[in-house]
């Protein structure tokens, strides 16, 4: 057996694990993009074969459509669709491309297969397009491959822009370039190479560089910061997520910018709002009311909203411990304002910032899509995890587990730790690890949103009532019998 042959049987036995691998992946995670990297190495596979056995035995009309419609029309096109599906941000681009690359699979495989060879001999060379192919097959082949050559430089180019930066697709580069390297090694098969074993060689390392590209890709998808593809809402088929708000400095605190306003207003101002800047008595842009100035709604003296009776709980009144200066409980980190200086002028003043902990508190939402046919199994898997954590962590302030009635294959886990050296020792405890290990035959798609604590209430869940009983109805008291009268005899002669 011949070189090129034995080159082209190590090709066949290398794309049909990548085929395995990919097909795999395909069916826990059925998205476009992995499906179409699963096609192309499994039409490399065939291509490999054909030109094994051509290498080997001589080309015929069948080997030789095989080789030009698997190798040179549908492996370049697909790899570069299923980059773009996975890469591009835009919703248009992406729709345009499936109708061209969808276009091109149909009409340039039906001009190849139908379309009458030349009269030109076939030997144990590599067989050109050019010479046995008519006219409107090289037509379909030259627009294939240069719309593939096309998407996968710009793919790559893209992803070169985002490695730049510290986005969230900055990571994709090398497993873009190694997919769009393959499409390029696929249409180099078109041209006459010095040597026969370049040709299986090439077809050898494409499906080599689709299984090392496919897996840095989807490696980049589950890591902690979400990529791109999953900033994207609303994607049929894909993982739906949100993405990453902020990253932890060395002191847990977050280094971005706060993504919510300091005055808490949300939209345009319109005129007449309390909060609009300029007039007096209104709040600052900061969102505070400058000091020793009453506010415009509260008159002096009159009842405000803070509990307590009778008049005094307003602006002029004292004020239980616990209720701010503007009638509102106080957060969490907030001091109660020291009652010093003249009559009202503590009540006027600005609110204390808040005092931070140390180590503020970590938390996530993971939101995990279920096979249908795994439901059950994943809630046994959870409920036997989530009561572990019950009674095994103490530092675990919060651990819900939430069904979503419109979605009954999702689960959201809402989880808050009391820092992050508590979320590792639960990611360590041998229970968690068993849980994770059990839920990946269950979930389809999972995504991870990180959390950094603004503002907490937490209060503990009410207990049941009965239920034909008041909420605060007196508890029934046993009566003590009323002295006698004067002059009364009770039964028994006392």
């Amino acid at each position: 057996m011949s070189l090129p042959a034995l080159i082209g049987f190590a090709g066949v036995l290398v794309a049909a694990v990548v085929t395995g691998l990919l097909a795999g992946r395909a069916v826990r995670r059925p998205r476009l993009d992995v499906i179409l990297f699963t096609a192309a190495a499994l039409v490399l596979t065939v291509a490999l074969a054909a030109e094994s056995k051509g290498f080997a035995s001589g080309f015929g009309s069948a080997t030789f459509r095989a080789v030009q419609l698997f190798a040179l029309l549908l492996v370049p096109l697909w790899l570069a669709w299923g980059l773009v599906e996975l890469a591009w941000p835009s919703d248009a681009v992406r729709f345009g491309t499936r109708l061209a690359c969808g276009a091109l699979t149909v009409v340039g495989s039906v001009i190849l297969v139908t379309d009458p060879l030349t009269a030109a001999p076939f030997g144990k060379s590599w067989p050109l397009a050019s010479a046995h192919y008519q006219a409107p097959s090289h037509y379909s082949l030259d627009a294939a491959q240069v719309v593939a050559v096309i998407l996968a430089a710009a793919c790559i180019g893209l992803a070169a822009a985002q490695a730049r930066t510290d986005g969230p697709w900055s990571g994709a580069l090398p497993g873009t370039a190694a997919v769009g390297l393959a499409v390029f090694l696929a249409v180099g098969l078109r041209f006459s190479l010095p040597t026969r074993s370049a040709y299986p060689l090439l077809g050898l390392l494409a499906a080599v560089l689709v299984w090392f590209g496919a897996t840095r890709l989807e490696t980049g998808r589950t890591t902690g910061r979400t990529t791109r593809l999953e900033a994207r809402p609303g994607r049929a088929g894909r993982e739906d997520g949100v993405q990453d708000v902020g990253v932890l400095a060395a002191n847990g605190y977050d280094r971005r910018v706060d993504p919510y306003a300091t005055n808490g207003h949300r939209g345009p101002r319109v005129p007449g709002d309390p909060r609009s800047p300029g007039e007096p008595g209104r709040r600052d842009e900061a969102g505070r009311r400058p000091a020793a100035v009453p506010r415009p709604d509260w008159p002096r003296g009159a009842p405000g909203p803070g509990p307590g009776p009778g008049p005094g709980p307003g602006p002029a009144g004292p004020r239980p411990a616990g209720w701010g200066p503007d009638g509102r409980p106080l957060g969490p980190y907030q001091a109660q304002p020291a009652a010093s200086g003249p009559p009202g002028a503590a009540e006027f003043a600005p609110q204390a910032k808040p005092n931070l902990p140390a180590t503020p508190p970590y938390g996530r939402i993971l939101i995990f899509t279920l096979l249908e046919e795994r439901v059950a199994d994943f809630d046994r898997f959870a409920e036997q995890a989530a009561e572990e954590v019950r009674t095994r962590e103490p530092d675990t302030l919060v651990y819900v587990i939430h069904l979503v009635p419109n979605a009954p294959m999702q689960r959201i886990f809402y989880e808050i730790y009391r820092d992050r050296a508590a979320f590792d020792s639960h990611e360590n405890q041998p229970y968690m690890k068993r849980f994770v290990a059990d839920r990946r035959a269950c979930v389809l798609a999972t995504n991870v949103i990180e959390l950094r604590l603004k503002y907490a209430k937490v209060a503990p869940l009410p207990g049941p009532q009965p239920r034909d009983t008041p909420r605060n109805a007196p508890r029934p008291q046993a009566l003590e019998p009323l002295p006698p009268r004067a002059g009364e005899r009770r039964p028994g002669g006392i």
